[in-house]
Formats: structure tokens, sequence, C-alpha cells
């Protein structure tokens, strides 16, 4: 796991170091773009790029000033891994529409909340480039969009239920699905699966399933290869890190995702002995 996180050489520059893009938040959700850029800042990638409304723009440009910032996806330089739709609401905000233009050239992505909208079936073999990170409801809201039953996320509290729905999202998209919870549960297209936890139950507030797709999306970034072969490790690993940091966080008081991200470091340093 180490090496999916390497420290830096002499000979390493900004863009060696991979580029990861977003394009989330919203004027509704502003703070979800914020969240999933500390948290990929936190894993030491080279550079971030931020597609989105000005406002949201503006307030990234405040928190993250490294961060290079744009509203239209024509002046969007290229990333390794895109991270699309955390605090995008529907598909009538800007948002959405900006998310589905990047897709369509995007090597890697991690899809979230209202990414997870773009994603349609497959008949064809499955290139598994992408990542789903959806939580029980919106795993199901998925599902009996694809018609691939009725699904309700009461169903997937049961254990065998919720692994049987993780396999039929990656089978009918192509794509690793990753369903959040106290258990994670991780499928790839190809049938491979892994499940981590149990978590930190400190992770249950808002804002944390921002956090991990933005530390997906800067582990991915530094590690196209890895990513376009088998999401699996990188899956695990930013599972780990996240619940890591939020007992972290919590042993300073109040959990919130602002502290999971802050903690990320930390869970880092004290994980690979930086």
């Amino acid at each position: 796991m180490a090496l999916l996180l390497p420290e830096p050489t002499a000979n390493d520059d900004k863009y060696t170091r991979g580029t990861v893009g977003f394009v989330t938040g919203s004027e509704r959700y502003p703070g979800a773009a914020l969240l999933g850029i500390a948290a990929a800042q936190a894993t030491s990638v080279g550079t971030v790029r931020y597609l989105g409304p000005r406002r949201v723009g503006d307030l990234v440009i405040l928190a993250h000033p490294e961060v290079v910032v744009s509203e239209q996806p024509e002046s969007t330089g290229p990333a390794q891994c895109w991270v699309l739709g955390s605090g995008v609401p529907n598909f009538k905000d800007s948002q959405f529409l900006n998310a589905a233009q990047i897709l369509e050239k995007a090597p890697i992505a991690v899809l979230d909340a209202g990414g997870l909208d773009l994603v349609v079936r497959t008949d064809s073999e499955p290139v598994g480039h992408h990542i789903l990170t959806p939580h029980g409801g919106e795993l199901c809201r998925l599902l009996n969009r694809l018609e691939l039953g009725f699904w309700h996320p009461e169903k997937l509290d049961d254990a065998t239920q919720a692994r049987k729905a993780v396999a039929l999202a990656a089978e009918a998209t192509g794509h690793t699905v990753l369903l959040k919870g106290a258990i994670t549960r991780i499928a790839a297209a190809n049938g491979e699966s892994v499940e981590v936890g149990p978590n930190s139950p400190w992770l249950a507030t808002a804002g944390t399933g921002d956090v991990l797709a933005g530390l997906i999306g800067g582990i991915a970034a530094q590690n196209p290869e890895v990513a376009a072969a088998n999401w699996l490790d990188i899956a695990v690993l930013a599972v780990e890190l996240h619940s890591s940091a939020a007992e972290m966080a919590a042993a300073g008081g109040a959990v919130t995702a602002s502290g999971v991200a802050s903690g990320i470091s930390q869970a880092l340093r004290q994980r690979f002995s930086r």
C-alpha cells in the first residue's frame, strides 16, 4: 500500500506527482468542493484543478489558493483522475452538464452523488476505469434506474443483499462500485470483491462522503495505471485512511467532515511512519 503514496524525489515536479480534477460542489452545496479538494491535497498530489461556478470557484481559491480554477470545460486542463458529482444536486444543475462533458474525455473518474446519474448500463466488455461511490440510498436509486430489480435501502441492511447489490451494479455498469457504510463493500466488474471495516462510527456526519471521494481521487491521480487495471487496492487504502482520520479527529472533540479531511495527513504519517 505504501507504494501507492510514495514520497517525492528530486526528479519530481507538480505534474509527475499527478493531477486530479474536480467537478464538484454547486451553488446549493459549495462545501462539497472544498472538502474533496482538501482530502486530495492531503495525499500530496502534485496539482489540483477545479471546474465550477464562479461563486464556488472563489471559495476554492480562498481556501486553497494553489488550485487552478476555471468556469468552462473548454478552458480546463487535463488530469489523470477526475472527481465528479459530489455536491451536485440533480441533472438540472450546471455542474451536472460540466461533469457530463468532462466524463466524455476522462480517462479515470470517481463518480459520486450527482455524478452517479451519468452512469449507464453497458453491454460491451467492461473497461472498469471508473469507480462509483454511492451510499445505500444512491445505490438503490442507481439499480432502480437501470431496471435491475426493485431495491430499497432497508434491503441493504442484510449483508448478503448488500453484497448482491454491489456486485450487480458493478457487472451492469462495467465499473468498480464502492458502497459506503460501517462495512464498506467494494466490487469490481470482473467479479473481484473486498470488504473493509468496521469503519469509524464517527464518519456518520454530513460531508464525509465528499472527503472520501476526494481522497480516492488524490490517490488515483498518482497511480492512474493501477486505477485503470484494478481499483481495489486504491479503494481499500482510501477507506482505511478515511476511517483512521475520523478516529483521530474524534480524539480532539466533535467530528466534522472538515476535521476528517484535516486528519488524513496525520493518518498517513501514522500508517507509513513518515
